[in-house]
């Protein structure tokens, strides 16, 4: 046992140690987390570790938060495989690539060429001090201190912590997303929270007293849940965080996942130039699992008719082409089915078999934020569901 110890503590060590190492170059990451908290980080990659992976964690420096990976390459193309395999085949349903550096940022180091030092000849010179009555007195220069600027205090997170636990009802695992946290169900003010690291929330200004918290992960059906803020756990954790637990049920048969990386032109069906990272790496998967086959489900924000752009007869899937592209006022469900056509002609076009992809539009009618909302804009989308034979 005291040597079990011994070598985790060197584990351990030997992963900080690479951790908070500074990046040169950018780089490719895998990332299945990422975390304000450092005990969260360090709890999150363990866990992943036990399920089998090689899990490292760094810091980001711009946004100030530990990322927890899998992978860093500088080959884009291999991160992207590996990414859409841990979406489709692990339950890291919300991984991306993180492009760009992670660690304590290093200063960079020039070498000097220097030429041997020769000894220098040392002369003795006396100085012979001015008259006293030229000497000069030099008052030193006042300084007024309310120009000097006081260090802030460090703020401590106002409200109570609370840790909001997602799992998978099928086999108890815990998943991790976005979640979204309000006073009262259909509340039009929210607060978009994570699962899996501790947050700090304010006591609700409600007379009840309480909040609904709202669980919409990507291949799960949505769950609600209502609490009292003052007594809302029997469960404490170790930092006396309040453990809110919400069980979810898979939304449908086989693997369903968002392709987060997957973006399209406002009211068009033509895919903006960042989507075909991610569309490589499911082109891939599909040619390495010929028993795969796929359901394309394209969203819109909103249900409303409105004037659109789609492929027409362009064959450009990443860039408008006035030339191509069909101009036409449609409805929303018949907008996302376009898109899913989209996405299905450029798999076609790398080589996957078309009798092997269906589609469906589902308009609006699935968001996974509100409408008029800052985050309405991710609910154009199209998410992917795998049938494995």
């Amino acid at each position: 046992m005291k040597f079990f110890k011994v070598c985790l503590a060197a584990w351990s060590l030997a992963l900080c140690s690479f951790s908070t190492q500074g990046q040169t170059q950018d780089s490719n990451y895998v990332v299945i987390g990422a975390f304000r908290v450092l005990d969260n980080a360090v709890r999150f990659t363990a866990a992943a570790n036990k399920n089998g992976f090689s899990t490292q964690y760094a810091i980001q420096p711009v946004r100030n938060l530990y990322y927890v990976y899998i992978l860093n390459t500088d080959d884009r193309k291999k991160a992207f495989n590996l990414l859409i395999k841990i979406k489709v085949e692990t339950n890291y349903k919300d991984a991306w690539v993180f492009m760009g550096r992670l660690g304590a940022q290093e200063f960079t180091r020039t070498e000097v060429k220097t030429e041997p030092v020769k000894e220098p000849v040392i002369e003795t010179v006396v100085v012979t001090p001015p008259p006293a009555k030229d000497t000069i007195k030099v008052e030193p220069p006042k300084i007024d201190s309310s120009l000097l600027k006081k260090p802030e205090p460090v703020k401590k997170p106002t409200g109570k912590p609370f840790y909001f636990k997602t799992v998978s009802k099928a086999d108890g695992k815990e998943l991790f997303g976005n979640l979204l946290l309000q006073e009262s169900v259909g509340a039009t003010q929210y607060e978009a929270i994570k699962s899996g690291v501790i947050v700090y929330i304010d006591a609700p200004k409600n007379k009840k007293g309480s909040y609904n918290v709202t669980a919409q992960l990507p291949g799960y059906r949505q769950v609600n849940l209502a609490f009292t803020y003052a007594n809302s756990a029997a469960e404490k954790g170790p930092e006396n965080e309040n453990i809110i637990t919400l069980t979810l049920d898979k939304a449908r048969k086989g693997d369903y996942i968002d392709f987060n990386n997957v973006h399209f032109f406002k009211n068009t069906s033509v895919l903006q130039p960042e989507s075909q990272n991610e569309l490589d790496g499911l082109v891939n998967l599909m040619k390495e699992n010929l028993k795969y086959k796929i359901k394309i489900h394209g969203h819109c924000n909103g249900t409303q008719v409105r004037e659109s752009y789609t492929m027409g007869t362009s064959t450009k899937f990443f860039a408008m082409d006035p030339t191509g592209n069909k101009k036409e006022t449609i409805s929303s469900k018949d907008l996302s089915y376009a898109r899913a056509e989209t996405v299905r002609a450029y798999l076609v076009q790398q080589g996957i078999e078309n009798d092997r992809i269906t589609l469906k539009g589902e308009g609006g009618k699935v968001p996974l934020y509100p409408e008029g909302g800052t985050l309405g804009q991710y609910n154009d989308r199209v998410e992917v569901e795998f049938v494995k034979n």
